[in-house]
């Protein structure tokens, strides 16, 4: 995998593009002299693990013939001070469902992706604990 990555306009708004041609904004933060021109790079971490464990768990609800009509996910991340950086220490993500979906296949789903699939939850499990709740058409469980 090879991204590419490119000053677009000083002092930190980058774009980064894939092989496939896609591009993502960076930016920093205003407070350091960031122009909110892109998402920060931690934040983009945090959208990894959403995107990453909502294609697995959406693929494994479709094995399953289960009817899922919409998908939403959000993630929140508490970071902790390192030396000189900062990590995730705690993640939490929700997830929702819409459609014709079974309590117990949408937990056990999620947790296949959270513990086994999801490359990025595995990368970030070893600083971060990953948590995870769920709803179906506006249910929580």
């Amino acid at each position: 995998m090879k991204i590419n990555l490119t000053l677009k306009e000083s002092p930190f708004h980058m774009v980064a593009v894939n092989p496939d041609g896609n591009e993502v904004s960076i930016d920093a933060s205003p407070e350091i002299g960031g122009l909110g021109k892109g998402v920060r790079p931690t934040e983009l971490l945090l959208m990894g693990v959403a995107g990453c464990s909502g294609i697995d768990i959406l693929s494994i609800l479709a094995k399953q013939k289960q009817n899922v009509t919409g998908f939403d996910a959000s993630v929140e991340g508490d970071k902790e001070k390192v030396d000189t950086y900062s990590v995730f220490k705690k993640i939490r993500i929700h997830y929702e469902f819409q459609g014709e979906v079974e309590p117990d296949k949408a937990k056990r789903a999620i947790e296949l992706s959270l513990g086994k699939y999801c490359s990025v939850s595995k990368m970030l499990e070893k600083t971060a604990e990953i948590d995870f709740s769920f709803s179906i058409n506006g249910n929580k469980f």
